[in-house]
C-alpha cells in the first residue's frame, strides 16, 4: 500500500512539475517596433485592419492573444529602456487585449462555436506568463508604477478567472 501511495505521490509531482515547466517554456511573441518609433503608428493603423479583417470568432481569439502577448513583451523591452511611464501606457494595452480575447472567448462560445484544446492552453499559459512579466516589471519600478503593474496584474486574474468561467459553463 505505502509503494502505491508513493508512485501515485511521485505521479502528481511530475505531473505538477511538467505543467509548471510548461508554463514558464511559454514565448511571448516579439512585438517588433516598439511605441516609442517615430512610424509605430502605422504599425497600430495595419494592426487595426488585419483585426476588421477577421471574420472567423476563434481567429479572432488567437489574434487577441497575439496582440496581448506583443503589447506585453513591448512593456517589458520599454521599461528595460528606461521609458517608464510609456511602459505603463503600454502594458495597460496589452492587458485591454485580453480583455477584448475574454470577451470574443465568451461571442464565440454564444455562437457554439469549438475552442481548440491547444488554444485553451496557450491561453493559460500565455496569463500564467503575462503574470509573471507584470510582476517582474512592479519590481524594477517604484511607487505609483508598481501600483499600476499590481492593478494590471489583478485584472489578468478577473480576466482569466471568467474564462474558466465559460469553460466550466461549457
Amino acid at each position: 500500500m505505502k509503494k502505491i501511495l508513493f508512485f501515485c505521490l511521485v505521479l502528481c509531482f511530475t505531473f505538477t512539475q511538467n505543467t509548471f515547466a510548461s508554463a514558464v517554456e511559454y514565448q511571448l511573441a516579439w512585438p517588433g517596433m516598439l511605441p516609442d518609433n517615430k512610424i509605430y503608428k502605422l504599425k497600430v493603423l495595419r494592426n487595426k485592419i488585419i483585426e476588421r479583417m477577421i471574420i472567423g470568432p476563434v481567429k479572432k481569439i488567437e489574434f487577441d492573444l497575439l496582440m496581448a502577448d506583443k503589447t506585453i513583451y513591448a512593456s517589458k523591452l520599454l521599461v528595460e529602456k528606461g521609458e517608464i511611464d510609456l511602459a505603463l501606457e503600454t502594458v495597460l494595452k496589452g492587458e485591454n487585449y485580453y480583455s477584448i480575447l475574454v470577451q470574443d472567448y465568451n461571442h464565440a462560445l454564444l455562437q457554439n462555436k469549438k475552442i481548440p484544446q491547444e488554444l485553451d492552453r496557450k491561453i493559460t499559459l500565455a496569463v500564467i506568463k503575462h503574470q509573471a512579466v507584470f510582476k517582474e516589471l512592479g519590481g524594477k519600478v517604484d511607487g505609483k508604477n508598481r501600483e499600476t503593474f499590481q492593478i494590471v496584474n489583478n485584472f489578468s486574474k478577473i480576466n482569466y478567472n471568467f474564462i474558466v468561467g465559460l469553460r466550466t459553463q461549457d
